[in-house]
């Protein structure tokens, strides 16, 4: 392969392991998921563990995870009887199957926590000693500030996972600070 072709594959690959390692999944499944996006055609599990350079179990236990995530499927190939898989190539649809998977259960957890936190702060509040009160009474006002950041956070995601597409660069531009790479609308009035 012509080493500008390896430079950006192997960028991409290791790219991804670095961002699914921020979002909290295994490094190696972002490494996975980069080789079969990157691939025109579906890889073996032997391709796969050659790629990442992880052992077949590692491969093939991430590559569970991935499935039950929705990044990849497995495909037939003709002739063969290894297991090939593809990369889900519409990154609208991976990033809503995480947003529902994952994000909004953890939101509707912090939530249960929270609410369940307020009511042990009011129910205690009657035999609490006076500085204990006062106590309290921070403790419940921090915990209202997160609850009204995480019920926002809960619109937010519910709002992003009812669009059937990703936003558009118009929409992008308007949340986007100057100069972040993401073309501005003209100011009106202005020639262009």
């Amino acid at each position: 392969m012509d080493e500008t072709l390896q430079a950006v594959r192997d960028s991409v690959i290791s790219g991804l392991g670095q961002l699914t390692d921020f979002f909290g999944f295994s490094p190696i499944m972002g490494h996975l998921y980069g080789a079969l996006l990157m691939s025109p055609e579906p890889l073996s599990l032997d391709e796969l563990e050659e790629i990442v350079g992880k052992s077949k179990a590692s491969v093939s236990m991430n590559m569970r995870a991935l499935e039950r995530w929705g990044m990849v499927r497995e495909v037939w190939v003709k002739g063969d009887r290894r297991k090939y898989y593809e990369a889900e190539s519409d990154l609208w649809k991976v990033v809503r199957s995480v947003l529902e998977s994952r994000e909004r259960r953890e939101v509707s957890i912090a939530l249960r926590v929270l609410e369940e936190n307020v009511r042990r702060l009011e129910e205690a509040k009657p035999r609490l000693k006076e500085e204990e009160r006062a106590l309290a009474e921070h403790y419940l006002a921090r915990v209202e500030e997160m609850q009204t950041f995480f019920r926002f956070a809960q619109m937010a995601l519910e709002l992003l996972l009812k669009r059937a597409s990703p936003p558009s660069l118009d929409d992008i531009a308007l949340f986007s600070p100057p100069g972040s790479g993401v073309p501005e609308e003209p100011a009106a009035g202005s020639e262009e």
